[in-house]
C-alpha cells in the first residue's frame, strides 16, 4: 500500500533532519564550552545553551520549507532571478524570527547583555550560514533526483528501442519467409507429397507461434533459440532439397545460457540465402556454439558467395554486412552488452561467409 510507505519515508526524513540539526547544535555548544575552558573564561550561560539548541530545532522546522522552495524556485535555469528573490525574502523572514525568538527567550532566561549592533550582526551571520547550508543541500538533493529521473527515462527509452528492434526482426521474418514456405507447400501439394506438406505446415506453425508470441523476452535460453533455428532450417531443407546441407554443433553445457531472442535466426537466414547461391554443388550451412572462458561464442558459416569483400572484416552495420536483420542485431548487442560483445563478418577461403558472435556467458540464475 503506497500511503504507509510514503508516511514512513516522511517520518524518517523528519527524524533525520531533527537529528542532524540537534547534532549541529551540540557541536556549537561543545565549541563554546571548549573555548571557555581553554581560555580560562567562565562557562557559557544557560541562555547560550538554550538559544543554540532551540535555534537548531527551529531550523529543523524551516528545512522542509526551504527544500520545497529549492524544487519550485531553483537557482538555476531561465528563471533563476525569481528564485533568488524568493529565497532572499524567506531569508529575511527567518532572520526576523530569530529576533522574535531571542526576545521571547530573554523574558524567561537570564543572559549577559550584548550591544544591539553585535546582536544584530551575530544573528545575521548565524541565519546566513544556516540558510546557505540548507539551500546547498536542497539543490544537491534536487540535482540527484533529476539525475535519477533522467537515468530511469534513458533506461525506459533503451528498453523501448530494444523492443522495437526485436519487433523489426519479427516483422522482417514474417513476410518473405512466409511466402517462401507457402510456395514450398504448394510445390509439395502439386507433387502429391502430402506428408511433406503437412510437415512443413506444422513446422511453420511452430515457428510463427514462437516468433509472434507477445510475451517474448529480450533474452531467452539458448535451447529456445536452437529449437527455433532448427524449425527454420527444417522448412528450408524441404524447400531446397539436396541443394542445402546443414550442420549443428552445440556444446550441451551452453544450452542454458541466455542469448538475445532472434540472435541466431538472422545469421542463419543470411547463411542459407548465400549458401544456396553457390554456382554448382550443394550449399552448406554450419552452426557452431561453444563457451570460451567467460564468453559464449557462436559462429555461422556458409559456402556461398558471401557478403564481405575479399579479405575484409566488417564490424559496422551496413547494407553490405547483412542488411536490416544484422544491423538490428548489432544495435541490440551494443545496448545489451556495451563493449563486451563481438559481431564480425569475414570471407572464408572457399568463398563463403563466416559470421562470428561473442557475448558474455550468462545463465538464468546469475541474472536473477
Amino acid at each position: 500500500m503506497p500511503f504507509p510507505a510514503v508516511a514512513v519515508s516522511r517520518w524518517r526524513a523528519m527524524a533525520l533532519t531533527g537529528g542532524v540539526w540537534t547534532l549541529v547544535g551540540c557541536v556549537a555548544v561543545a565549541g563554546g564550552v571548549g573555548g571557555a575552558l581553554s581560555t580560562g573564561r567562565p562557562l557559557p550561560s544557560t541562555f547560550f545553551f538554550l538559544s543554540n539548541i532551540l535555534g537548531m530545532w527551529l531550523w529543523a522546522l524551516y528545512t522542509p520549507l526551504i527544500f520545497r522552495l529549492c524544487e519550485r524556485y531553483p537557482l538555476d535555469g531561465p528563471r533563476w532571478r525569481r528564485g533568488v528573490g524568493v529565497h532572499v525574502a524567506l531569508f529575511l523572514v527567518l532572520w526576523g524570527l530569530e529576533f522574535v525568538v531571542g526576545w521571547v527567550l530573554e523574558r524567561f532566561v537570564e543572559h549577559p547583555q550584548r550591544p544591539l549592533l553585535q546582536y544584530f550582526f551575530g544573528a545575521l551571520a548565524y541565519c546566513f550560514f544556516c540558510y546557505l547550508g540548507v539551500l546547498a543541500v536542497g539543490h544537491a538533493l534536487r540535482f540527484h533526483r533529476l539525475y535519477l529521473e533522467r537515468t530511469v527515462r534513458a533506461s525506459e527509452l533503451e528498453s523501448q528501442l530494444l523492443r522495437s528492434q526485436l519487433l523489426a526482426l519479427q516483422m522482417q521474418l514474417r513476410p518473405h519467409f512466409l511466402f517462401n514456405a507457402l510456395h514450398t507447400v504448394s510445390g509439395l501439394v502439386r507433387n502429391d507429397d502430402k506428408a511433406g506438406a503437412l510437415r512443413v505446415v506444422a513446422s511453420l506453425a511452430d515457428l510463427l507461434r514462437a516468433v509472434l508470441r507477445s510475451d517474448a523476452n529480450q533474452q531467452v535460453p539458448l535451447q529456445q533459440e536452437v529449437d527455433l533455428v532448427e524449425r527454420y532450417l527444417g522448412i528450408e531443407q524441404v524447400r531446397f532439397q539436396d541443394r542445402l546441407r546443414t550442420d549443428f554443433h552445440v556444446d550441451p553445457e551452453v544450452l542454458g545460457a541466455l542469448v538475445p531472442q532472434l540472435l541466431l535466426q538472422p545469421l542463419v537466414e543470411n547463411a542459407v540465402r548465400h549458401g544456396t547461391c553457390a554456382r554448382e554443388g550443394e550449399g552448406r550451412v554450419s552452426v557452431h556454439i561453444r563457451r570460451e572462458a567467460e564468453m559464449l561464442c557462436l559462429s555461422v558459416r556458409d559456402s556461398g558467395a558471401g557478403d564481405a569483400p575479399e579479405g575484409a572484416r566488417q564490424d559496422r552495420p551496413s547494407a553490405e554486412s547483412g542488411g536490416v536483420g544484422l544491423a538490428n542485431t548489432r544495435a541490440r548487442l551494443r545496448h545489451l552488452y556495451g563493449a563486451r560483445h563481438r559481431l564480425l563478418l569475414s570471407r572464408t577461403p572457399d568463398g563463403g561467409t563466416l559470421a562470428e558472435v561473442a557475448i558474455p556467458f550468462l545463465v538464468q540464475e546469475a541474472v536473477q
